[in-house]
């Protein structure tokens, strides 16, 4: 006949037909429990709900005192000492032997004076990656502070961030004013262009061809991401928006090295009778707001945003980091809401705005170079 259930026998105890045989609710549900288990941390994962890295135990972690904030600090201190005590003729005689290196590795003076090569490549370089170390801690405390740290974090993190970066900027540049000269050459035999059009090209062919990916280890390491937290996926996403950035921020600043800051208030207000044009001329002057800040504060600001999102992921994620977690703090923020999303743009554009006057001012200063000045003077 008839199956009767136990007076106190749970509907989830009814046997329940299935293919090879009859189960309980409560075994096929203990079956099936590992599986959404397993499944509910794969969304956790992939939602980026998670960090995967612990937060800093004390002051030194959080200030990202490291090996590669003392390797760079040795760096430059032994920069600094060399220039200093190395005597001026044997500087001078080292330069001269730098332009000879260039003229025997095959690079023509019909192309390339000795002149150009000095002040184009070689002292424009150094002055650049002397101008970058000096805005750095402007970066490296806005991005500190945008992403929720405290002002003695931050303060730290500026001076760590920046050592940090010491021995990237160093190859960059210096790798930058080797092959430059020879690219240019290049594209003005290949091309028949002029040399101002043939170097513009050379630049960004430079950028393009692999510099790009020694700047995007620069920021990373400059805000503390290890190696290893690193990811194919986040670099997809990062190198774009870096190359973005360096049209307008690296490219324009080079090039900008050495040059008079022209006031973007119009000339005649220097002398205007109304005194709020004289002031406005004044401060722009002393500030050096010109075209060439607009174009690196607000015209890197929205690639910024990319690559401030993924380097905080990446600092909380590591190597966990996916595609999905970047666009969430894109759109949500460190705070996970939307208005969160939006202050954390309006975040990084202030944080573009007061790197971009540091860098810009640091390009307009008229630097002395003693050494470069001798060496075009003697060819």
């Amino acid at each position: 006949g008839r199956r009767r259930r136990a007076p106190n026998a749970r509907p989830t105890d009814r046997p329940v037909p299935m293919l090879g045989g009859v189960f309980s609710r409560a075994r096929l549900l203990a079956r099936a429990q590992p599986l959404i288990t397993r499944g509910k941390d794969a969304f956790v994962r992939y939602s980026g709900s998670a960090p995967s890295s612990t937060p800093p135990k004390n002051f030194l972690e959080a200030g990202q005192i490291d090996g590669g904030f003392f390797q760079g600090t040795a760096m430059l201190a032994g920069a600094i000492a060399a220039s200093a005590l190395v005597p001026f003729e044997a500087q001078l005689t080292m330069l001269t032997k730098t332009v000879e290196a260039f003229r025997y590795a095959g690079l023509s003076r019909d192309a390339i004076s000795d002149d150009v090569l000095l002040t184009d490549y070689l002292r424009k370089n150094a002055l650049a990656a002397q101008n970058v170390l000096i805005a750095s801690p402007t970066f490296y405390f806005l991005f500190s502070w945008i992403t929720g740290q405290s002002v003695a974090v931050c303060c730290a993190r500026a001076i760590t961030g920046t050592m940090r970066i010491v021995p990237f900027m160093g190859f960059f540049y210096g790798a930058f004013a080797i092959l430059a000269p020879f690219a240019t050459q290049y594209y003005m035999k290949q091309g028949g262009t002029t040399y101002e059009e043939s170097a513009s090209t050379a630049n960004m062919a430079l950028m393009l061809g692999g510099f790009v990916f020694i700047e995007a280890i620069v920021e990373l390491r400059g805000c503390g991401v290890l190696f290893t937290q690193m990811t194919i996926s986040s670099f997809l996403v990062f190198v774009p928006a870096l190359i973005g950035r360096l049209a307008a921020g690296v490219l324009t600043q080079q090039a900008k090295v050495g040059t008079e800051s022209v006031p973007v208030v119009p000339e005649e207000w220097e002398h205007s009778e109304e005194t709020w044009k004289r002031e406005a001329f004044k401060t722009a002057k002393a500030l050096c707001i010109d075209v060439d800040f607009f174009t690196t504060a607000a015209g890197t600001g929205v690639f910024q945003h990319v690559l401030n999102a993924v380097t905080f992921v990446l600092l909380t994620r590591g190597n966990k980091t996916t595609i999905f977690d970047i666009g969430k703090f894109l759109l949500l923020g460190v705070n996970n809401t939307l208005a969160s999303g939006a202050v954390q743009a309006v975040r990084t554009l202030v944080m573009r705005t007061f790197f971009g006057l540091a860098w810009n001012m640091a390009s307009s200063q008229p630097w002395e170079t003693p050494v470069f000045n001798a060496a075009v003077k003697g060819h």
